[in-house]
């Protein structure tokens, strides 16, 4: 009997979750007496066997019962259906508390019949119960996904919040001024030192190409505000059809995102004026000289690298003809050799006031197509060792656009760093052609420490090896 009454406390709490992997019994058989032994055994495993051991979780009123609401592999079944078994076998509950004499007189056989009619009912119920269990396909990745989304949308919202520009009426802060200087104005110290006078307190000037390279250029905030716009929309519609293969690399793209953010951060406070406080200070080192401690930071420790220039093995050094943001550091260096008035013809500028801008950096090494260019390089016997992005953008006035088609090749020269070169090894160039193909960029110098390309395609470009 006392059986009966922790089945009864378990009913009263509820503790139904799920776990799918255990295929329960086969209800056990009742005899025509339809003793109390029998029926409490069948009823038994339906509450032990079918429910409990099953993890069958009941959905009360108000509570979902589609298959995508529910966690994927979760059983579930109306409360409804273990209500109505559970009414009836609470009336052989109270003849098993009643005592030995209660079972006695309910197994008499003058109480066959009602036996019976009890059993039958009990069946009736057991049986619509157990064929009305349904399976959950809400995938558990899902939660994940949200919270991806949710970390990436705070990442940008703090940004958006800490900084905006000062002409936009949707923008938080207000405290950006974009600053495009004349053809014939030196951005030098006198330049910034001017402007830092006329920016109002707690405000912050930034030049328009920067400005643009924040917004616009690959991967940049432009690019995060539609990744997770569309990463929210996938979500929604997951959750309404219970489709789930429209989320496969979802979590990816959302990673990416943050990292994106984090990284379009760094810049922007490293491009305006006057500097602000980084969101991550650098940290001092402290090293020991002579016994005595100097502080110096991080950036201090080491001299900064000009990424818009390049240094061959004859020592001999070319500086990009074109300026822009250098930003890309898995190169040591990348630089426009063709004349700035040859390059912005083959672009198609023309007139005063128009102007080429480079913008470079790097590509994360879990980006998707970065996976598809090393398949493409396994084709032609070659391997990967990074990528950077590079893009073309021509500055008429105030409108930025992207220079997508050259009427002649531009000279590009990469400086490649020393843990990537070894006596052997040529270097090439991997770049999409735009018509779904890739297009090999062949080395056209000798030196072993840089790669010298003429192109008319930009985008990712894959340093490849053989």
């Amino acid at each position: 009997m006392r059986k009966l009454k922790k089945l009864l406390v378990y009913l009263t709490v509820m503790a139904l979750f799920v776990s799918t992997g255990l295929t329960a019994l086969a209800a056990p058989a009742v005899g025509e007496d339809y003793t109390f032994e029998d029926l409490a055994d069948y009823v038994d495993y339906f509450f032990e066997e079918v429910i409990k051991r099953q993890d069958v979780w009941g959905m009360g009123d108000g509570e979902s019962l589609d298959p995508k609401d529910v966690p994927e592999g979760q059983a579930f079944v109306s409360q409804s259906y273990i209500d109505a078994l559970e009414e009836k076998a609470r009336e052989l509950w109270a003849v098993g508390d009643g005592g030995e004499e209660s079972v006695e007189a309910f197994n008499a056989s003058e109480n066959k019949d009602a036996r019976q009619a009890l059993y039958q009912e009990l069946k009736s119920r057991a049986e619509a119960l157990e064929s009305n269990i349904r399976t959950g396909t809400r995938p558990s990745f899902l939660d994940s996904l949200y919270k991806k989304s949710e970390t990436a949308w705070a990442l940008v919202d703090k940004l958006s919040g800490s900084y905006g520009d000062a002409e936009d009426p949707d923008s938080q802060a207000k405290n950006v001024h974009v600053i495009w200087p004349e053809e014939d104005e030196t951005v030098d110290d006198e330049f910034i030192n001017n402007m830092n006078s006329m920016i109002p307190a707690g405000h912050y000037w930034i030049l328009g190409e920067d400005w643009m390279y924040f917004w616009q250029s690959t991967e940049a905030m432009d690019w995060v505000y539609d990744t997770l716009t569309e990463g929210d929309k996938k979500l929604n519609e997951a959750e309404d059809t219970g489709s789930w293969d429209a989320l496969d690399g979802l979590g990816a793209l959302l990673d990416r995102a943050c990292e994106r953010t984090r990284e379009m951060r760094s810049f922007l406070e490293t491009h305006l004026y006057p500097r602000p406080e980084p969101e991550n200070p650098q940290i001092t080192v402290q090293e020991e000289t002579h016994g005595e401690k100097s502080g110096k930071t991080q950036e201090e420790a080491a001299p900064e690298k000009k990424a818009n220039q390049v240094k061959g093995s004859d020592g001999k050094i070319l500086i990009s003809t074109l300026d822009g943001v250098y930003a890309a550091h898995r190169v040591d260096g990348i630089a426009v050799v063709t004349e700035k008035v040859q390059a912005e013809a083959a672009a198609g500028l023309q007139g005063t006031g128009s102007r080429l801008s480079l913008y470079t950096s790097d590509v994360s090494e879990k980006n998707e197509l970065l996976q598809v260019m090393e398949e493409a390089a396994g084709m032609l016997g070659a391997k990967t060792a990074g990528a950077v992005l590079v893009d073309l953008y021509a500055i008429e006035g105030g409108r930025v656009s992207a220079v997508r088609n050259m009427q002649a090749p531009m000279r590009m020269v990469i400086e490649l760093p020393q843990s990537m070169v070894e006596a052997g090894r040529t270097f090439s160039i991997l770049v999409p052609d735009g018509r779904g193909g890739v297009l090999e960029l062949v080395d056209l110098d000798q030196d072993p420490s840089t790669i010298t390309v003429d192109t008319m395609l930009f985008g990712m470009w894959t340093i490849i090896y053989r």
